[in-house]
């Protein structure tokens, strides 16, 4: 994934450098996202405890950088010994969200 970002976010596209400014022009205005993000780490631990360091990365250090906001994030966890039930109920939820993109 990082690759894929590393090679699309560039400047021009997603962002334009302004000289003698320290930030650049947001080239993503009235773009919205939403982060699906699956991990073994329990939610509360991640939040509390790392401070949400990948979520943080990527919504405000790549997606509100260039202007995209909102940035909606959807936690699941812990996918590694999780039932197939808790999958099913997830799976059914990630559909929806998808469905209601417009």
């Amino acid at each position: 994934m990082k690759g894929f970002i590393d090679r699309t976010f560039l400047p021009g596209i997603t962002y334009q450098p302004i000289q003698s400014r320290a930030f650049p022009g947001k080239l993503l205005k009235g773009k919205s996202a939403r982060l699906i993000i699956t991990a073994d780490t329990p939610k509360w631990y991640d939040f509390l405890i790392m401070k949400r360091p990948a979520i943080n990365q990527f919504k405000k250090g790549t997606l509100q950088f260039c202007g995209t906001s909102p940035v909606k994030v959807t936690y699941i966890s812990t996918i590694k010994y999780s039932s197939s039930l808790f999958r099913k109920k997830w799976l059914e939820k990630i559909t929806l969200l998808g469905e209601s993109i417009q």
